[in-house]
């Protein structure tokens, strides 16, 4: 849609560059641009229709996503655009223009096939363009009143709440039943894994005695996102961000997991997980929004739709999530993920592979 919509800018800036009317320019110029225009208003007017009511779906569109610079709040940005006064004189302006030149554009159009089609494009939307004066105030103050209440209301009230829960979470976070208990792998098993590890990885992790456990689903959990080079891509209460090995490292029990798709696909992935770089930790663990993220949600948006990656969410505590356990299970099921090493101390004081994995997450999982 983004794409469709610069190009079909820059037929209209280049006819703007130019006289303002169809008497003073060739008429299937002027006809291409009007019908850019046409097409323009019609898909803004239709993506209003089908989510203006939507609070989710319009959260989403107005989420920015670098991977193909689209940037913050364009939904909003384009209804205010497709009720702009300005505009929409502009736009009365050439459709007036388009009527007085109609017959001419239809007898040169039985001779040019490339302006019939334009023409077609101009027939098929008519309707959408010729919109009163009192509905384009109308969808004005509709948009304003919205934007404004969003801001007030939902934006401040939504901060506020927020605010509370990211103190909260990052209060308990900082708290362990042994505080004299510092989590590390051994050396060894930190040779073993780095021997091992490729990137794409996954590493879900647990501290021993860490107050989170007892908040978070399941005996794992976190996880991070191996990137290569002793780096790793995780999301952490101060958000998220390229960090070294050491980071998932500093735990008292790991499993590492290998995603089931081509170097290819791998490459995506992490090019994905590089775009979530800097943003907010989610302390609200809502994965309706991108614009901040928890551990496994880093996981979930590099790899979902790749290949035949399709991740089932589960409702807990109210929201739609994706637990570090989740991803365990799925390689155990051997789906989109592949079972590749194990260090649980209470099990073992070994870096175990093959089918002893099984047994340890099976002992630690299925309670």
């Amino acid at each position: 849609y983004h794409m469709a919509r610069n190009a079909l800018f820059e037929i209209i800036t280049e006819y703007r560059h130019g006289p303002a009317t169809a008497d003073e320019v060739n008429l299937a110029d002027f006809a291409t641009a009007y019908a850019a225009a046409a097409e323009l208003v019609d898909a803004g007017r239709t993506l209003r229709e089908l989510f203006a009511d939507e609070a989710i779906i319009r959260r989403k569109l107005n989420e920015s996503y670098e991977l193909f610079d689209i940037p913050a709040n364009s939904f909003d940005a384009i209804q205010m655009s497709l009720s702009d006064p300005m505009h929409a004189i502009q736009l009365y302006q050439a459709t007036e223009s388009y009527d007085r030149h109609a017959a001419a554009l239809r007898e040169l159009a039985e001779c040019d096939p490339n302006l019939a089609a334009v023409m077609a494009i101009i027939d098929r939307l008519d309707e959408r363009l010729r919109v009163s004066a009192s509905t384009y105030a109308g969808a004005r103050a509709s948009e304003r009143a919205r934007h404004t209440y969003e801001k007030i209301v939902n934006r401040g009230i939504g901060r506020a709440i927020y605010a509370i829960q990211s103190w909260i979470s990052e209060f308990i976070g900082q708290l362990s039943t042994q505080p004299d208990h510092t989590p590390a792998l051994p050396r060894t098993i930190k040779s073993q894994l780095m021997e091992q590890l490729q990137p794409g990885d996954v590493m879900v992790t647990r501290k021993e005695h860490s107050l989170t456990n007892y908040f978070l689903p399941g005996y794992w959990p976190h996880a991070a996102l191996y990137v290569g080079d002793g780096r790793v891509i995780e999301a952490l209460a101060d958000g998220v961000h390229e960090r070294s090995i050491e980071s998932p490292f500093s735990v008292d029990a790991i499993a590492t997991i290998r995603p089931q798709l081509s170097r290819e696909l791998i490459e995506q992935a992490l090019q994905r997980a590089r775009t979530h770089v800097g943003k907010p930790y989610d302390f609200d663990f809502d994965f309706t929004r991108s614009d901040r993220m928890v551990c496994t949600e880093v996981v979930y948006r590099s790899f979902e739709g790749l290949g035949d990656v399709n991740f089932q969410l589960t409702r807990r505590a109210g929201r739609e999530t994706l637990s570090a356990e989740d991803l365990l299970n799925l390689s155990r099921a051997n789906q989109h993920f592949a079972k590749v090493a194990v260090y649980c101390p209470m099990h073992s004081n070994q870096l175990l592979t093959g089918e002893q994995i099984e047994q340890v997450l099976r002992a630690t999982m299925d309670v």
